[in-house]
């Protein structure tokens, strides 16, 4: 149960299948062109999953032979391995966090606790989590909030910002969005921007059921 999504644990049909349903950003959208019959050719040269793919089309040497092996265009390889590179969720530094004091900050700093992956892999033991509200001098509901948005930036395409409105939606956990319906994600998260103004784009349904996929994609992996 890492920090990191394992592209071991994503098949390859399936993420089709994610990107079928995903809102693309516009210089993505030619991953939609073909898709069924490019992914049926990537598996029909033995590629099973996520990690396999990625070390088939890792470099560009690597990536025009596995184009002249399966016959998908090397565009469409090199937009794909960029897709795919959004998987891999980036650590967030704990100062990125809103709404956390300057007390709770400087005292897992100087406890060399910066990220949010050291944050996560620190709350995970419940133990820790004791230690540090009882030793640290840090309030235990306000550990357990950025132990909750720590948890939730690991879901693609959620940053800081976007999970403190996670948060402040009732969602306080990957299994939470995981089993959410994308109107009421929507209408939830449109209600807390409205009144906090967090961000200024206009999401969309689509936008939501993609953080519901991807939240299962961690659940799925983390069983």
């Amino acid at each position: 149960m890492g920090y990191s999504v394992d592209l071991n644990q994503i098949p390859l049909l399936q993420y089709m299948e994610i990107l079928k349903k995903q809102n693309l950003l516009p210089g993505r959208k030619i991953l939609l062109m073909n898709l069924e019959e490019n992914f049926h050719k990537i598996s029909a040269a033995g590629i099973d999953n996520l990690a396999e793919l990625k070390n088939n089309i890792t470099s560009t040497p690597r990536l025009v032979a596995f184009a002249a092996k399966t016959g998908v265009p090397e565009n469409y390889l090199t937009i794909l391995k960029r897709e795919m590179g959004s998987l891999e969720q980036k650590t967030v530094a704990i100062t990125d966090f809103p709404g956390i004091s300057t007390n709770t900050i400087t005292t897992l700093l100087n406890k060399n606790i910066k990220t949010s992956k050291e944050v996560y892999n620190f709350t995970i033991n419940p133990n820790n989590t004791a230690i540090a509200s009882r030793e640290m001098g840090i309030e235990a509901n306000e550990l357990q909030e950025l132990s909750s948005l720590c948890n939730l930036v690991r879901i693609n395409g959620i940053g800081p910002i976007a999970a403190k409105t996670l948060y402040e939606s009732g969602y306080r956990s990957i299994t939470e969005i995981a089993q959410a319906k994308a109107t009421e994600l929507l209408e939830h998260m449109n209600t807390v921007n409205a009144n906090r103004q967090y961000y200024k784009a206009k999401l969309g349904e689509k936008d939501m059921q993609f953080i519901i996929d991807a939240a299962n994609m961690i659940l799925n992996r983390d069983k």
